[in-house]
C-alpha cells in the first residue's frame, strides 16, 4: 500500500510538471506571434508614414511647377523682350528645340539630343554618365529660379517657342498656332440671336509656346513638368 502511494504521488508530480511545460511553449509561441503583429505593425505605419510624405512632396514639387509656369507666362506677356529670337539668359529659345532632351537621361554618344544645364550639380546628366555628349549640355533656363514661400522648392523654366524657324511666323516658318481665333459682337457671352449676331474670323498669328519646368524639392525630389500656352 505503501508503494503505490508513493507511485501515485510520482504520477500526480509528472502530471503537473507535463502541464507546466506545455504551458511554457504555448506562453512562448503567443509572445512570439504578438512580437510578429507588432513587427508588421510597426513596418506598416513606416510605410505609411513614408507614403503620406512622398505624395506631400510630389504635390509641394507640383504646386512650386505651376507657379514657376505662370512667372514665364508673365515674362511673355510682359518683357517686352523680341520673342523671335533666342534669349538664353532668359530661358527663351525662339524654336522648338525638337531634339531636345530635358531630363538629360536620354541623350548618348551614338544619338546626342540638346540637354538643359539646369544649373544644378545633378541636371547635366551628359557630365557625370555619358561625357562623349557633353558638347550637346548648351540649353540654359532663366537664371533667376522660382521659389517657394516655404523656401523648400526651387523651380526653374525653359520656354520654346513652337516654330520651326527664328523670325517672324511666316509661310516659310511655319510655327504651330490655332487655326483661328473667333470673335463676336453678341451682348453676352453665349448669346445667340438669329439675324443678329456676327462672328468674323481672323487668322491667328501668336504660335503656341512650350514651358518645361523642373522643380526640386526639400529632400531633392525632381520633376518635370509641361504646358503648352498660346
Amino acid at each position: 500500500m505503501k508503494h503505490s502511494h508513493i507511485t501515485a504521488r510520482r504520477s500526480r508530480a509528472l502530471g503537473r510538471s507535463l502541464q507546466r511545460g506545455v504551458s511554457l511553449i504555448f506562453t512562448l509561441l503567443a509572445l512570439t506571434a504578438m512580437m510578429l503583429a507588432a513587427v508588421a505593425l510597426v513596418r506598416s505605419v513606416d510605410s505609411g508614414a513614408t507614403v503620406l510624405g512622398n505624395l506631400g512632396f510630389k504635390q509641394e514639387s507640383t504646386s512650386a511647377a505651376d507657379h514657376a509656369a505662370e512667372v514665364a507666362r508673365t515674362w511673355l506677356l510682359t518683357s517686352g523682350a523680341d520673342l523671335t529670337v533666342d534669349n538664353p539668359n532668359s530661358g527663351y529659345y525662339a524654336t522648338s528645340q525638337d531634339a531636345l532632351d530635358p531630363t538629360g537621361r536620354l541623350t548618348t554618344a551614338a544619338t546626342p539630343l540638346a540637354v538643359v544645364n539646369w544649373l544644378e550639380s545633378d541636371s547635366c546628366a551628359c557630365l557625370t554618365t555619358s561625357p562623349a555628349t557633353c558638347s550637346t549640355c548648351t540649353r540654359t533656363p532663366a537664371l533667376t529660379p522660382v521659389t517657394t514661400a516655404n523656401g523648400r522648392v526651387q523651380a526653374r523654366y525653359l520656354i520654346t517657342r513652337l516654330c520651326p524657324l527664328t523670325g517672324a511666323v511666316s509661310a516659310a516658318n511655319a510655327c504651330s498656332k490655332p487655326a483661328s481665333l473667333a470673335i463676336s459682337n453678341a451682348a453676352a457671352r453665349g448669346e445667340i440671336r438669329v439675324g443678329n449676331e456676327v462672328r468674323p474670323s481672323e487668322t491667328a498669328t501668336t504660335p503656341y509656346y512650350r514651358i518645361i519646368v523642373r522643380s526640386v524639392g526639400g529632400r531633392g525630389t525632381v520633376s518635370f513638368t509641361e504646358t503648352v500656352i498660346h
